[in-house]
């Protein structure tokens, strides 16, 4: 027949409660201080994130202003170009310009943003921050899509230069509809910039006119913005080339 065994610890039970008390407690603390070195971790990376974030979105605002800045010139080449066509449709020619030029091209990058987005960083910020984020870059690609766009039918427009003579009536046509095409993209990238400069700075970004005052001088001569559509239709193209200086508004 077979007998129970009572198990009693050297100590009692008691004893036995404590330390098991004190292990927990430990482990507890253990955890705590885990997942309280997680929070500083993921704070730190959110910080991090959200001044890398910043620093490039303020960056591509301050390419939206310079495009502003640009925009008289690029409305009076496109209508100085539907005056070449309008006589050309009246009477079979044009004086031949000698400068088309092409609408300013100015680079936008949302590098640190689409990785950030691929990493699940953007998940550290708050809901608020990732939809204003998300709501400025919207507007960034937007207007970068329009500005990549147009460049085809500015080139297309430039194919007056050649003259009349070398141009036929197919090439009037394709000309027609590219300057409809620059015309509604240059309307297009002008209303996008009138509304996600404004909407930007709501949200608290601002362009970064620091960032440009350092990096023009490396691209533009003296250190201005100075697109070359802002030189006159007539200009020789060696001296288009150079450039004119465009004051940007404060």
């Amino acid at each position: 027949m077979f007998r129970l065994l009572k198990l009693t610890p050297p100590h009692g039970w008691n004893a036995v409660g404590w330390e098991l008390g004190i292990v927990t407690l430990g482990v507890l603390i253990a955890l705590g201080a885990q997942q309280v070195a997680e929070a500083l971790h993921d704070r730190s990376i959110a910080a991090e994130t959200r001044a890398d974030i910043t620093d490039e979105l303020n960056s591509d605002l301050m390419s939206m202003v310079l495009r502003q800045a640009a925009e008289p010139c690029i409305d009076r080449r496109l209508s100085d170009v539907r005056g070449i066509v309008i006589q050309w449709e009246r009477t079979g020619s044009f004086v031949t310009p000698s400068w088309v030029s092409q609408s300013p091209v100015i680079e936008i990058e949302l590098s640190r943003y689409d990785a950030a987005l691929s990493a699940g960083r953007l998940a550290l910020l708050s809901g608020d921050e990732q939809y204003r984020m998300g709501a400025v870059v919207g507007r960034i690609r937007k207007y970068d899509e329009w500005q990549m766009a147009e460049r085809v039918p500015w080139g297309r427009l430039r194919a007056l230069q050649f003259g009349a003579d070398a141009l036929s009536a197919g090439d009037r046509a394709a000309i027609r509809s590219a300057l409809q095409d620059a015309a509604t993209f240059n309307y297009e990238a002008k209303l996008n910039i009138a509304q996600a400069l404004p909407m930007a700075r709501r949200y608290g970004f601002r362009p970064d006119e620091k960032g440009f005052r350092e990096m023009a001088p490396q691209v533009w001569p003296g250190g201005k913005f100075t697109p070359s559509i802002c030189a006159a239709i007539d200009t020789p193209p060696a001296e288009a080339n150079k450039r004119v200086i465009i004051p940007l508004a404060q």
